[in-house]
């Protein structure tokens, strides 16, 4: 099985605010209308989970309200007291959840703007049998990223920040490449800035 996971434990602290929580308009839905606006994560949870239905969300313990809106969504939610040491413990207690030969697709929670699309597309180069897979964006690698269950035990080690980016740089040989034309890989929301793309 292929199982989407959600990395939601962030603090987001050069945003000043709890940024996954903040509203975000998205242009339209499928069928033109603008929709009411939703927090940054849950619009990355439910495009995530439209693709994978059997996909994982990891918050921290405290994030009350977003686990509950999660759950609702039909994440498996799963909570992580070491996530403020880096994002490989919050990647761990994902890994830890799926099954041994489960592969992953990990999103990250502050990236509402990738396409349902992009998702499905890395998770069946990832179901041919691919190691890693990453998109590319205009020549830059970005996010999803794609990872086969034989990398489980490594991710299931974490330390600190240890995650998919590390895990691409000491695997570069094993990479696919997914080109894509979808910005939303590459942008991610760290500043209010960001939620208003040009």
């Amino acid at each position: 099985m292929i199982r989407g996971i959600l990395l939601a434990a962030g603090r987001g602290t050069r945003f000043g605010t709890d940024k996954l929580m903040q509203p975000i308009q998205i242009e339209h839905d499928s069928n033109g209308v603008n929709p009411t606006p939703r927090s940054i994560a849950l619009v990355s949870g439910s495009t995530l989970i439209a693709s994978l239905p059997d996909s994982i969300a990891v918050c921290r313990p405290e994030q009350t309200l977003l686990r509950q809106q999660l759950t609702e969504l039909g994440f498996d939610v799963r909570t992580s007291d070491r996530a403020d040491q880096g994002m490989g413990f919050s990647l761990a207690a994902a890994v830890a959840a799926c099954e041994e030969t489960d592969d992953m697709v990990v999103c990250l929670a502050d990236m509402p703007y990738i396409k349902a699309i992009t998702i499905e597309k890395i998770a069946m180069v990832l179901g041919s049998g691919a190691a890693l897979v990453q998109p590319l964006y205009q020549q830059k690698p970005g996010n999803p990223v794609g990872i086969n269950h034989r990398f489980r035990q490594l991710l299931l080690e974490p330390s600190g920040d240890f995650g998919a980016r590390k895990l691409l740089k000491q695997h570069a040989g094993e990479v696919s490449y997914l080109e894509v034309t979808d910005p939303g890989v590459v942008m991610d929301i760290d500043r209010p800035d960001d939620l208003h793309p040009q």
